[in-house]
């Protein structure tokens, strides 16, 4: 089963998730094609591009370029046609005006994402713990539908710090907490303070 990258989730805490957004501007003529589900990032001219560009890359907060101000969940922008486009993906074009990502930024925001299942399966004893992500290229999204096929490295899981994801719970549904081995598992995860602009006390301008 293929990667759908991050999806909004719910507000810590138990807090009602609204669906809300923020529209961040991409630069005109902006090539490097984007996904729903991927980390977005502010760049050093004031607009967003997805992280870590075509190869794409987990954010640690090493520096601004690994600092993600959070995850997209859609686009729109005017096409080489002069069509005005809402879609799940940005596809780059050096025609592209007017463009705009949608991008829950609020880093309190809980997401739901793929775990890889290529060396073992979530289990209950990973919670509390970070991760990192796998699957950014750009080759690895799903072009159909417009989705990140990013997923979470389970086998990484470690207390380090500098590691994307805290994993905050399995979703429990009566079937996704019972896999084990190496399937993928649906887990619920938070952007660590390190890894998101808006966390870290060290700014990203």
């Amino acid at each position: 089963m293929a990667g759908y990258g991050l999806r909004p989730y719910s507000g810590q805490g138990g807090s009602h998730h609204s669906g809300g957004f923020t529209e961040y501007p991409i630069v005109d003529a902006e090539t490097e094609s984007m996904f729903t589900g991927d980390f977005m990032i502010r760049e050093a001219n004031g607009f967003v591009t997805r992280l870590g560009d075509t190869a794409g890359n987990t954010p640690t907060g090493a520096s601004a370029a690994l600092s993600t101000i959070g995850v997209a969940v859609g686009f729109r922008y005017t096409n080489s046609d002069s069509t005005p486009v809402w879609s799940t993906t940005y596809t780059g074009n050096a025609s592209n005006t007017d463009a705009f990502a949608f991008i829950a930024d609020d880093p309190n925001q809980l997401f739901v994402i793929q775990s890889d299942g290529l060396g073992a399966t979530a289990i209950q004893a990973d919670i509390g713990e970070n991760a990192p992500c796998l699957l950014f290229a750009v080759g690895d999204a799903n072009t159909v539908t417009g989705i990140s096929g990013m997923t979470l490295d389970i086998s990484s899981a470690a207390v380090t710090a500098a590691l994307a994801l805290r994993l905050m719970n399995i979703v429990q549904n009566g079937e996704n907490e019972l896999r084990s081995g190496t399937e993928t598992s649906d887990i619920v995860v938070r952007i660590t303070n390190n890894a998101h602009a808006y966390a870290n006390a060290t700014a990203t301008a």
